[in-house]
């Protein structure tokens, strides 16, 4: 079965952001000087991380088309997000998505030219992290212009259906744009920007080559906080990959009872990470009723772990409607608090098995040995796991 990532996989990101921003550093000042050409511009907003990790939002006004901010970062190049604001305007919330520009600050100084708004856009000399990011920007540019009518569709489009259509559309632009992104952090291994994109294409990319790009980085680079989470990354998936033990987890279930797969040792277990909202694993339901009913009796069981820990009423409501409740039904444990916080969850199913894109499937043998991983870039497809089950209970 095809996997659609996107959409699927936007809460892994989200954690991902979170969990990246935990560095501590006693830091160094940027300086951004700025000359707007060609735009009215009143103010302009920079998000960034400061030395200590904790994200910062500046609103600094632009005088005679020019304005200068400054800060603290880390001794090294950071990502940041840039707004640029017209006057008398009020920037809607899809606006701000619509029209932010990703940079690279260094700590030194570096200034900025050109109209925010125009075909051109901005340009920012003094950072090379920054020309290194131009320059996969430029390698881009000519899948991301085909790639655009897409996604203006998709945003468009309101029904569940609909999108997950519009999304295997995507495909092969967010394949070509995998391949480029992979090149670039081959052939810039020391670069920031490979340490800070890479995690956005952990989804997307097998475990060998994820730990291709890791294996490249300098020792300095191995110790910034972006590569360090990427080790952990890396650590995660390899929990959740065929040779490793299974790893514990008590969660209730969807009656409120506790339920623990200590308690399934002695048979096969299929843990399907699943969403309500995910369209292709709800499409993926019938095939595993199909399983279930043949297997059950030899010794099959299932175990969904849904991502709708913030929606109780739709994870009920999608297990009756797919008239799966004939297995068992957990929630991954989802804290968004403990997020914000950079807090670990040791709740989180999840996170136990680096699961980063749904459907993703586990199979786990009688002994608690993980024997198969499927759905998901990491493993292999559903018709893998067919097999696999068909050979475990051949007659």
């Amino acid at each position: 079965m095809k996997t659609i990532k996107i959409g699927c996989t936007l809460m892994a990101l989200l954690l991902l952001q979170h969990a990246f921003a935990q560095e501590t550093n006693s830091g160094k000042q940027f300086t951004l000087s700025g000359q707007i050409i060609g735009a009215v511009i009143d103010s302009v907003l920079l998000n960034y991380r400061d030395a200590n990790g904790k994200y910062m939002q500046t609103a600094t006004p632009v005088l005679n088309q020019k304005f200068t901010v400054s800060g603290n970062i880390v001794n090294h190049p950071g990502s940041a997000i840039m707004w640029f604001k017209n006057k008398g305007e009020v920037i809607s919330r899809q606006q701000l998505e619509d029209r932010r520009h990703v940079i690279y600050l260094e700590p030194k100084k570096m200034t900025l030219t050109g109209n925010p708004f125009g075909k051109a856009g901005i340009q920012i000399s003094g950072s090379k992290t920054q020309s290194e990011f131009d320059e996969l920007n430029k390698e881009l540019a000519a899948v991301m212009a085909e790639r655009q009518p897409v996604v203006d569709e998709l945003m468009k489009e309101k029904d569940h259906e609909k999108q997950a259509k519009i999304r295997e559309k995507l495909e092969p632009f967010n394949n070509r744009v995998k391949k480029i992104n992979y090149h670039f952090f081959l052939m810039h291994p020391n670069s920031y920007v490979t340490s800070d994109r890479i995690k956005y294409d952990i989804s997307s990319l097998r475990l060998d080559s994820i730990k291709t790009v890791y294996n490249n980085f300098n020792a300095e680079l191995k110790e910034t906080d972006d590569a360090k989470q990427l080790a952990i990354e890396i650590k995660k998936i390899e929990s959740g990959m065929p040779g490793s033990v299974a790893a514990a987890f008590t969660a209730n279930d969807l009656n409120d009872k506790p339920l623990s797969l200590a308690d399934f040792k002695g048979k096969y277990v299929i843990i399907d990470f699943w969403a309500s909202w995910c369209v292709p694993c709800r499409k993926g339901n019938p095939h595993l009723i199909a399983l279930y009913s043949k297997y059950h009796e030899k010794g099959l069981d299932i175990i969904s772990v849904s991502d709708d820990d913030r929606n109780h009423q739709a994870w009920k409501d999608a297990v009756a409607k797919d008239n799966i409740g004939i297995w068992h039904h957990v929630l991954r444990g989802l804290d968004m608090q403990l997020i914000i916080k950079h807090l670990l969850n040791p709740k989180d199913i999840n996170e136990k098995y680096g699961i980063h894109t749904l459907p993703t499937k586990i199979m786990i043998d009688p002994s608690g040995k993980i024997i198969g991983r499927y759905g998901d870039s990491m493993g292999g497809t559903d018709e893998d796991m067919d097999k696999m089950l068909a050979e475990i209970f051949k007659s």
